[in-house]
């Protein structure tokens, strides 16, 4: 009965983790450049060996066994395959095209986005909006005129055909380590490496949320959730009518 009531209830906790990934995920279908996450999940059992190096003994000295079905949600993963292009016109409208991240100064920590809808501060320098100043060869990007092209290995030249700077793309050679921090925005313990990619101007990417995938996924956590419920609300009716009908017993 009781272990009835733990699947159960893991399987609720489970399911409302992963209905918060989706609705993170649905919220953030046109925000440009973001990266959809998904929730892993399983029994406890794989969790303990995940975390234990497969040492399954008890501490007694016996195997924990095989049949626990407590479900546990691992961790969220994302995905970084790109969304597509899109194509604004805007002159602040940047994508990349391949690996890569565009470089943003936050308040002093560097953080690494696929989110190329820049704008401009009150000090002319070229920011990603609530996040920071963006970063060039030669540190935040300001601009003196609003006359400038852009070459395709990003570096922005004005009318005169002086460089201005140039776009600072990175790139990681372990995605694991990146750690997101905003909606499309991520930070990493590793040492970014130049990246050779090429700039798209007035483009953005897109981002990469299958809305239908999304949707479904949704249906069927949803059934899951309710079914568990269903089911929990069975086995709270049937272990107070068990404890009534021993309370009876003289």
């Amino acid at each position: 009965m009781f272990k009835g009531f733990y699947n159960l209830s893991s399987s609720m906790l489970t399911q409302n983790k992963n209905l918060n990934v989706i609705s993170n995920n649905l919220s953030n279908v046109s925000t440009s450049g973001y990266k959809s996450d998904s929730m892993v999940s399983g029994t406890f059992k794989d969790a303990v060996m995940s975390r234990s190096g497969n040492n399954m003994i008890g501490a007694d000295g016996t195997p924990l066994g095989n049949s626990s079905m407590i479900t546990v949600p691992y961790e969220t993963v994302t995905d970084f395959s790109h969304g597509g292009w899109e194509q604004t016109g805007s002159v602040l409208d940047f994508a990349i095209d391949g690996k890569g991240f565009f470089e943003v100064d936050r308040q002093g920590e560097k953080v690494y986005t696929r989110n190329g809808s820049f704008s401009l501060d009150d000090e002319g320098y070229i920011v990603l909006q609530g996040i920071g100043r963006v970063s060039g060869s030669g540190g935040p990007i300001r601009m003196t005129t609003d006359d400038f092209q852009v070459q395709p290995d990003g570096r922005i030249y004005d009318a005169s055909g002086n460089l201005i700077s140039k776009l600072k793309i990175v790139e990681f050679n372990n995605y694991d380590n990146l750690t997101k921090v905003d909606e499309g925005v991520f930070t990493s313990g590793d040492n970014p490496q130049n990246s050779d990619s090429t700039v798209m101007w007035k483009y953005v990417e897109a981002s990469n949320v299958d809305p239908i995938r999304e949707m479904t996924d949704m249906m069927v956590s949803q059934r899951t959730l309710q079914s568990a419920a269903q089911l929990l609300k069975m086995y709270d009716s049937m272990a107070s009518k068990a404890a009534t009908e021993i309370g009876r017993v003289q």
